[in-house]
């Protein structure tokens, strides 16, 4: 069984968000304001660093490239970092609704 994370940063003024699907293939998609840019499916469980690169549709456009380091088959979480010339930002994990667990109240309600 696989596991989802969803990491999101915000730079300038676009939002940046990693998608990590962890499971028989694994896979990162990278998503500007939303929409899908790239994707890159990994077909091994060794831990590894993906780069996944997109230009921000910004005045002048931006250049990014974002890095997830993928765990190996056994222990770890992935992470995520987005980096821009002398810019690093470290990309937070957001918990994704579906993975969100039921209140006590909806869940005897």
């Amino acid at each position: 069984m696989g596991r989802d994370y969803h990491f999101h940063c915000e730079h300038a003024g676009c939002s940046v968000t990693a998608e990590v699907y962890l499971g028989g293939t694994r896979e990162v998609d990278l998503l500007v304001d939303g929409k899908e840019v790239a994707v890159d499916r990994v077909h091994d469980h060794h831990a590894q660093v993906r780069s996944l690169t997109t230009v921000l549709p910004t005045d002048p456009p931006c250049p990014i490239e974002v890095q997830v380091s993928l765990p190996g088959r056994i222990t770890g979480e992935p992470t995520s970092v987005l980096l821009q010339d002398d810019v690093r930002l470290q990309m937070t994990e957001r918990v994704p609704l579906h993975r969100s667990r039921p209140t006590e109240v909806s869940w005897y309600g």
